[in-house]
């Protein structure tokens, strides 16, 4: 099975890889609903725990460090990614509970993926979901369309929802 999502990836990265412009690109959906069949799919409630008023922390010890997500009842996805003075604002969608899809608006662009905003690029969802380090119901960060974050994110060290709360508080 591992050999089969290797493979899988290797195609995924290729496709996108290929279907790139410095402009546009088609995102990776359409590749990879081809192989939705293969994954591994959440039970319903373990979808919601992720996508209805959520507040959900990652933190990637190799890339990205830490980054803060809220997701929302209405399909609305707020990142607050490190060193960015913004929040980078989408939507999220998920699939036969198999697949989380986000759509960034904007001219936002993955350094570590190269995927680009305004198209919607797919994830296995169960790996998303076991990478989660920790979730808070509601908006715990009040993020809204404004774009406004609390302050600027550092990658690193680890930090946690609360600790990062209590920055505020200060």
């Amino acid at each position: 099975m591992k050999i089969i999502f290797l493979i899988l990836f290797l195609m995924v990265t290729i496709n996108v890889g290929s279907c790139k412009t410095s402009e546009n690109s088609l995102g990776n959906e359409h590749i990879v609903d081809k192989y939705m069949h293969i994954f591994k799919s959440l039970s319903n409630n373990e979808v919601k725990s992720i996508t209805e008023n959520v507040t959900l922390r990652h933190f990637d010890e190799e890339h990205h460090g830490n980054q803060i997500e809220y997701n929302s009842l209405d399909g609305k996805t707020y990142l607050w990614y490190p060193n960015n003075k913004l929040l980078v604002i989408g939507h999220f969608k998920i699939k036969e509970n198999k697949i989380i899809c986000f759509n960034y608006n904007g001219k936002v662009k993955n350094q570590l993926t190269g995927e680009i905003g305004g198209v919607w690029n797919c994830q296995e969802i169960v790996p998303y979901y076991n990478r989660i380090r920790e979730r808070k119901k509601s908006n715990v960060f009040k993020f809204n369309d404004d774009k406004k974050v609390p302050y600027i994110l550092n990658r690193y060290p680890e930090e946690s929802i609360d600790s990062l709360v209590e920055k505020l508080e200060k």
